[in-house]
């Protein structure tokens, strides 16, 4: 398990698509990787690394041969996502309650468990934007640890809280952030308070709560990763879907030395809320990134459909393990295990991109390398969700096979995956880059 200390840190780190991909920015740079503007056309050198953000929470970084162009024969895309469900803060957020409560006025952001979400330590955190000279800027921030809570309501005075409750996003997920009457900030400014404090003591700018032009703003769990288990065997952790796999597409391509394929990495947001965003799969990001890279060579549109055409995209986005107590919701022949490999996943309605051809390339692939591979299908009874696979192909098409790492309680605000799997797809990666 060389890597998964590495894994639990990022993961801590990780509380927002926006940290995500701040802390994947920060390792590009100190690997040697050049930093692109989508503002300016790009000027690309043989065996040059370099990478390009948008709207401060999705990325491609992508690596060129060390050859001609005329050698170039296309792209190998690895493509993650770096959101997971939360809860999302509203605008004018502090609500008073009962004369002595402040709780936060929340909406759920994809798809939660929202059960798993009492009486955790939360913490808001996200982006912040200000003015500075005239200009508009952004930053990503954290409040303090343990920010806020969700308290469940005592078994006493529901006695139906073990038979199936159903829970009101509006009335019964609103986190309780502090007291009334506690600070000098009047209740209805507290958190921009907050964020102009966290400002100050990240940037060293004298910030104040009317600095604060706008927020995108969410209630994460603010548990640390842990290994669990007899010996070990588990990891548990906040946000392990998706960005278990960002990291592993992270590592593979900071290894990366390709021969006749640009190597791409393709970090994306908003998956969980059906990525309709100009920083989402179903964006002009990808197809946009791959034009330029072709601009940035000398390359015309005609060479770059070639490429496309002889080009692979790898979706990784985690799959169901098959679950110790509820092993009847799985299929009855395709059931995934933790720590027994990376997952292909198929799917009859083409939720998911993988087909004969794509599933032989990833099968050499594993098989060459000597990679554990698992297959995973939906019970035929219980339909499934999607991912970005699809989406990412229907603006710029290539072959492509949607995989994944085996993990128990997706969407819960804290999550189950096996501790050897993730090594398994570092592994996967590098060998996709280096075809």
């Amino acid at each position: 398990m060389e890597h998964i200390s590495e894994l639990m840190e990022f993961l801590d780190s990780s509380l927002t698509s926006y940290h995500a991909v701040r802390n994947v920015r920060s390792m590009l740079l100190r690997g040697g990787f050049t930093e692109l503007s989508e503002r300016e056309a790009w000027q690309l050198e043989a065996g040059g690394k370099y990478f390009v953000v948008r709207n401060d929470s999705s990325m491609m970084a992508f690596c060129i041969p060390a050859c001609g162009a005329d050698r170039i024969k296309g792209y190998h895309v690895y493509a993650a996502h770096s959101d997971s469900p939360a809860f999302k803060v509203k605008e004018f957020p502090e609500i008073e309650k009962e004369g002595m409560y402040i709780s936060v006025n929340t909406e759920k952001y994809g798809g939660m468990i929202l059960s798993t979400w009492f009486d955790r330590p939360l913490v808001i955190a996200g982006r912040v934007c200000v003015e500075n000279d005239g200009k508009l800027e952004t930053y990503p921030v954290q409040l303090k640890e343990n920010t806020c809570m969700i308290p469940s309501l005592a078994i006493h005075m529901n006695r139906e809280a073990n038979n199936g409750t159903a829970f009101s996003a509006q009335n019964d997920m609103m986190p309780l952030l502090g007291m009334t009457g506690n600070s000098n900030v009047p209740s209805k400014g507290i958190i921009k308070a907050m964020l102009a404090d966290a400002l100050r003591d990240m940037t060293g700018g004298n910030y104040h709560a009317e600095d604060i032009l706008s927020y995108d703003l969410f209630v994460e769990n603010g548990e640390k990763a842990v290994l669990a288990g007899a010996e070990n065997e588990f990891v548990m952790t906040p946000r392990y879907d998706d960005l278990a796999c960002v990291f592993a597409g992270y590592k593979g391509i900071m290894d990366a030395e390709p021969d006749c394929y640009i190597d791409v990495l393709a970090i994306f947001d908003n998956e969980e809320v059906g990525s309709l965003t100009r920083q989402g799969a179903d964006s002009t990001f990808l197809r946009d990134t791959l034009e330029n890279i072709a601009d940035g060579l000398g390359c015309g549109a005609n060479i770059r459909r070639t490429w496309i055409a002889d080009s692979f995209l790898l979706s990784a986005d985690n799959a169901h393990a098959c679950h110790p107590n509820q092993g009847g919701k799985a299929d009855l022949t395709n059931r995934p295990y933790l720590n027994k490999g990376v997952v292909l996943k198929y799917h009859g309605g083409q939720k998911y991109a993988t087909d004969a051809y794509s599933a032989a390339y990833v099968g050499k692939l594993c098989r060459q390398n000597d990679i554990p591979l698992q297959t995973y299908a939906n019970h035929s009874d219980i339909p499934g969700g999607s991912t970005l696979g699809n989406l990412a192909m229907a603006q710029v098409s290539m072959a492509a096979a949607d995989i994944g790492l085996p993990q128990l309680s997706m969407h819960s605000a804290y999550e189950t995956a096996g501790a050897r799997d993730v090594e398994y797809l570092i592994r996967l990666a590098k060998a996709f880059y280096k075809e």
